[in-house]
């Protein structure tokens, strides 16, 4: 028998999902409150249903983790600290957070509270793993894209709890790199509002009948539990606070069985009995199932194709799980101890294996007439119905000569219960800290300066295009460009390598290549994609110029802050509008971008895998494929084939000409223009439109981005 513990976390989207939860096994339950949430169209918890679950959980020896994995404004951000207080106090085990600022701030605030990094920071590697560890974090739950053997490195090397996902629903997308919802319609997935456009249908580069390429399978892992258990992976999460109480108590119930079965006796020969099998492919499974990333790159058995569609189960079985896992109520055993005699308080102990509490009641009288048997004391003390607790055995002690009231008795068992409540639940409790204090803007704003214009290309055609324009002084070039193009630098501008976007183990070999071109004398500066990249600058001892891109999100102050003391220049996040944008100070070398293809998502899955085949392009990082929409328009999709990522961009550019009168009365440090799939010509158009060389927009259709509308 292993002696290993393996938390099984359940998602509850509600009170009724919680108790489904629990009585199916869950060892923890991941909720969300009113605020904050990734799962903003959940029935989600108020501040008093939390507290009254965190007491449920602990009187069971079970744990609550709080979502708190969504970006948060500067507007909302002074409420965070008070949304907490009062359920950091009620015990509450962990939280989970994608935002840099709420988790400086958490950890500020409440430091003995865990702090775990949500999927949504897109955490590909033990670089990332390591620079969250250095700021608090105990628990990692990394990308769902990682492999076993990624799992596995990220957990030896950093040592850190992993959770990753075994069941349920999963993005085609990276989480936390896509914006293909909030572009499109305005719901952000950073905001726990995606309206799922990625189900819907798309026709491929060569025409013929619609599919659906962006919708994956659900997740399905419990042929491969063993060799999760192996990876050492700590926490098994279920995905679904959108799902019912039958779908969580179902779910959590069979990988309960097989997760104990497996760790009781790992020797026996593990295999699944196909009842239970049937049971959880037809527990809402979204047309059919996959493993998922553990054992594949990618893969087009992992995407649906075909028109999407929930699979449900029979009525029959559905009402043996509301039977089993729902209709009861989980109860913790007691045992008592009551003295009943009369001329003296009534006495009443009730304790468990670890606490114990005894309380008095009235005076008890001499009987009159009939007596109380100690069959009328034991009946009335052992009505528990309203709280956590089944009485298993009570002694009576009385004399057979007294009595007392109804009314006494149930109030003296009411009391009993209340105080070995509050005594199970005193080790989970907290004081207010010492000190709390909610966001606040800081004073003495940097002065203004007149803005630097700069450009960031993607091609060669885009580099020697830029080249030509003295205006433009600082370039940033993406690395695997660079790596083929430094004939192409010239001796009077400053050059700034742009990692990719993604990075991961499989990138690893390109690594020491980047670090030759940064420790040699062409590049100025360095520019992160992800926190993976900061920390391998760390890790290499590089002391040149960092900035970060808009994938490393600052939308509040404290995030803005914390980032500028990490690079020396932070690029604003494009999700923001005009109004929130002003609400920010910005310091040092802060980027704005004015143009670019926005890139709606970056996936591990590849388009042109899935309705073609790959084609392993490793010599041309800019590969290009094609999707049309239902609407007819033509979206790119640029395939990194080098790391193996594809990039998907919206339709339109987003230029932000028309607000840049508005735009340069804020003089941000640095003004940037974005090119990525557009040809030499209209690079060249686009800087000369800007730098008020040509009067006419080069493109006829654009976006505002959301610099007017923002995001819910």
């Amino acid at each position: 028998m292993s002696d290993r513990k393996i938390e099984l976390l359940a998602p509850a989207g509600d009170f009724a999902c919680f108790q489904a939860a629990l009585n199916a096994g869950a060892d923890a339950v991941y909720l969300g409150g009113e605020q904050y949430g990734a799962r903003a169209y959940a029935g989600n918890f108020s501040t008093d249903e939390i507290i009254t679950a965190l007491h449920t959980a602990h009187l069971f020896d079970k744990k609550i983790y709080l979502t708190v994995n969504t970006l948060v404004k500067q507007s909302e951000f002074e409420h965070l600290i008070p949304y907490i207080l009062p359920l950091y106090q009620a015990g509450l085990d962990g939280v989970i957070v994608q935002d840099l600022g709420v988790l400086t701030s958490l950890r500020e605030q409440f430091p003995d509270l865990a702090l775990h990094s949500s999927t949504q920071m897109t955490v590909t590697g033990h670089y990332g793993a390591d620079f969250l560890k250095k700021l608090g974090v105990c628990r990692i739950v990394p990308a769902r894209e990682l492999s076993l053997d990624e799992i596995k490195e990220m957990k030896e090397k950093t040592h850190l709890e992993i959770e990753c996902f075994i069941h349920g629903a999963m993005c085609y997308a990276y989480s936390g790199q896509c914006l293909l919802s909030s572009i499109l319609g305005g719901r952000s997935g950073n905001r726990g509002r995606c309206a799922g456009p990625c189900r819907l249908p798309y026709t491929g580069e060569r025409g013929g009948k619609e599919q659906y390429p962006l919708s994956l399978k659900d997740m399905y892992t419990l042929p491969v539990l063993p060799k999760l258990i192996e990876a050492g992976i700590d926490s098994f999460k279920i995905e679904g606070r959108m799902k019912s109480p039958e779908y969580v108590a179902g779910v959590t119930a069979v990988y309960r069985k097989y997760l104990d079965s497996y760790l009781e006796n790992p020797e026996k020969e593990y295999t699944i009995l196909p009842q239970d099998e049937q049971l959880i492919k037809h527990l809402y499974i979204r047309s059919d199932t996959c493993g998922g990333y553990y054992e594949q790159h990618h893969n087009k058995n992992m995407v649906t194709l075909a028109e999407p569609g929930y699979s449900g189960n029979t009525q029959e079985v559905l009402s043996e799980i509301q039977e089993k896992y729902i209709a009861v109520k989980q109860r913790l055993p007691i045992r008592g101890y009551a003295r009943i005699c009369a001329g003296s308080p009534a006495v009443l102990t009730f304790l468990t294996e670890s606490a114990s509490v005894t309380v008095t009641g009235e005076l008890v009288s001499p009987a009159r007439n009939k007596p109380l048997s100690q069959e009328d004391i034991r009946q009335k003390l052992s009505k528990l119905g309203d709280t956590c607790f089944q009485l298993t055995a009570l002694t009576v002690d009385t004399d057979e000569a007294s009595f007392m009231a109804v009314k006494a008795l149930n109030e003296l068992r009411r009391t009993a219960a209340a105080a070995l409540e509050q005594k199970l639940l005193e080790p989970s409790l907290r004081a207010v800290p010492a000190q709390v204090v909610s966001g606040k803007m800081p004073e003495n704003p940097t002065p203004p300066r007149q803005s630097e214009w700069c450009v960031l290309v993607t091609t060669d055609e885009q580099l020697r295009t830029a080249n030509t324009f003295s205006e433009i002084h600082r370039i940033f070039v993406e690395a695997d460009l660079l790596v083929t193009a430094e004939n192409a630098l010239l001796p009077d501008k400053e050059y700034i390598l742009a990692l990719p976007h993604i990075l991961r183990k499989r990138s690893y070999p390109y690594l020491p290549r980047y670090e030759t071109l940064l420790r040699g004398n062409r590049l100025s500066g360095v520019m992160v994609r992800n926190l993976e990249e900061l920390e391998w600058l760390h890790a290499i001892g590089y002391t040149g110029q960092i900035y970060s891109d808009y994938t490393v999100y600052a939308w509040n102050q404290a995030a803005l802050d914390f980032l500028a003391r990490q690079v020396d220049g932070v690029t604003l996040p494009l999700e923001l509008n005009k109004k929130e944008l002003g609400r920010l100070l910005p310091s040092g070398s802060t980027c704005f971008v004015l143009y670019g293809y926005i890139p709606l998502m970056y996936s591990a899955n590849c388009i042109r895998n899935t309705l073609e085949r790959c084609i392993k392009d490793t010599g041309n990082a800019n590969n290009r494929y094609h999707l049309t929409d239902r609407y007819h328009n033509d979206i790119t999709i640029v395939q990194n084939c080098t790391h193996c990522y594809n990039i998907l961009y919206n339709t339109v550019p987003m230029s932000l000409h028309g607000q840049l009168e508005g735009i340069l009365k804020k003089n941000y440090p640095v003004l940037r223009l974005d090119f990525s799939i557009e040809s030499g010509t209209q690079t060249r158009a686009v800087i000369e439109y800007y730098l008020n060389f040509r009067t006419e927009f080069p493109f006829r259709e654009f976006t505002n981005g959301h610099y007017k509308r923002g995001v819910e």
